[in-house]
């Protein structure tokens, strides 16, 4: 059900009986949505049958990499215009994930209409360091992306500072013109012929992160065996090495200049607060972190999406270790325009404790309570099947929306056949038809008008 609220009744009110979802969503290194989206979409009425538009649970696809840092609004319009066709022409669910972080694409434009109308890692206000402006001047050096997603990715030359206001009034805007105004005007238009279940909700995050290049994050260090350390995506840069200097590298810098802290500042806030100097720098990039996806999420409900359509994502390691800045604290997916989204994956990387996740959830500012997304989640990881058995994999899937799940996102789920785990689909296809218990309702008494 996508209409979340009606005039002058409260979320938890209106939203008695919210469909839930297990979305199949394709993934990996610089994918971007397309062609195979109806070929995708047969697959998964092959293995699952058609939706029934009256039932609490059901299946969706999952459009990934949105590319809304490095594409013009023109061409992301088209993009998403295309993604609503399909969900109509085949009445199956569409789920949203954007970049809005990693800038997949960047530079790779076919058209030069194609490009956004900035480019972030261009723009001096726009662009991270690794050390505040000193004499005035602006830091010369701008630290290239690299991340591990099994392979070595480095999709463009410098990461977003996020908290700049400048490159968050770029992302909302380009949010706003490329994605928000055709869905918007589609989800009216569904509303009006009862097709709400067709939008499963729009992830406006990536597991959003400021880099601090340690040497145990990368898990690399200029003796070990793994180094150098060579791109493998994008592929237009295959090989391309890292500079040795970025390891022991912390990120974030411009994000707090751009917000009004300077070193001196910085150490006059910690003492004042009793912490270290450190410390105080990792709460600043938390709020940065925090304040993008608000602001994000805000632009969306601003457009009539209800909260709980509208999801962030981080990973949730920090409910079973310390946070930093590579694996923020829970709180920073929490805000009243949204729904806390996370990739969580016990048998992998992103670990997680499901008590404590609940527990950081509803004790963090603008909580609605401890319904989250587990926006990211896998069949397997690194060519490895994790899916024991059929019981093992159910169990899963109830613990999850049990616990106060609204969606489970598939991630890297294509190509459907062979290679996906039978146990999984017929453990999902169980799931299906059974009758989900109520969840908890959302904490939130404010009135919402007309949200989808």
């Amino acid at each position: 059900m996508v209409l979340a609220a009606l005039a002058g009744q409260p979320l938890a009110q209106a939203e008695e009986k919210p469909t839930q979802y297990v979305i199949f969503e394709g993934g990996g290194p610089d994918q971007g949505p397309g062609p195979d989206m109806d070929l995708n979409l047969v697959r998964l009425r092959e293995a699952f049958g058609t939706n029934d538009a009256a039932a609490p649970r059901m299946y969706g696809y999952g459009v990934q990499q949105i590319r809304i840092l490095t594409r013009s609004t023109s061409f992301l319009g088209a993009e998403i215009n295309q993604a609503l066709d399909t969900a109509e022409r085949n009445n199956v669910p569409f789920w949203l994930h954007l970049d809005p972080l990693y800038a997949w694409g960047a530079d790779l434009e076919s058209r030069p209409d194609d490009a956004p109308a900035v480019k972030f890692w261009k723009h001096p206000e726009m662009r991270e360091w690794r050390e505040f402006p000193t004499g005035g001047e602006l830091p010369s050096y701008i630290p290239r992306l690299w991340f591990n997603w099994g392979p070595w990715c480095s999709p463009v030359e410098a990461f977003p500072a996020i908290g700049s206001p400048l490159f968050v009034a770029f992302a909302r805007k380009q949010l706003r013109e490329g994605v928000l105004v055709p869905l918007a005007t589609r989800l009216k238009k569904w509303h009006a012929e009862g097709k709400d279940y067709l939008f499963a909700g729009i992830n406006v995050g990536w597991e959003i992160y400021i880099p601090n290049y340690h040497e145990g994050w990368l898990a690399v260090s200029k003796q070990g065996r793994e180094w150098p350390v060579r791109a493998e995506f994008r592929r237009k840069i295959r090989g391309l090495q890292m500079d040795e200097s970025l390891v022991g590298s912390q990120l974030g810098y411009a994000s707090l200049h751009w917000r009004g802290w300077t070193e001196e500042c910085l150490r006059t806030a910690a003492q004042q607060e009793g912490i270290t100097r450190d410390e105080k720098f990792r709460r600043l990039c938390y709020e940065s972190m925090h304040d993008y996806m608000q602001a994000l999420a805000k632009e969306c409900f601003d457009h009539g999406l209800s909260p709980d359509k509208i999801y962030t994502h981080i990973v949730a390691l920090a409910s079973v270790v310390e946070p930093d800045t590579n694996m923020p604290e829970i709180g920073t997916a929490v805000n009243p325009y949204s729904t806390p989204g996370f990739t969580m994956d016990n048998k992998g990387g992103a670990r997680f404790d499901l008590a404590n996740l609940k527990q950081q959830i509803t004790r963090s500012p603008g909580s609605r309570g401890a319904q989250f997304g587990a926006v990211e989640t896998y069949f397997g990881l690194g060519g490895k099947n994790y899916v024991t058995n059929e019981v093992s994999y159910k169990q899963e899937l109830d613990e999850m929306f049990a616990h106060g799940a609204r969606v489970q996102v598939i991630f890297g789920a294509f190509p459907l056949g062979k290679n996906t785990p039978a146990s999984a689909l017929a453990a999902i296809n169980t799931w299906l038809r059974e009758k989900p218990a109520r969840p908890a309702p959302v904490n939130n008494g404010d009135p919402i008008k007309d949200k989808y």
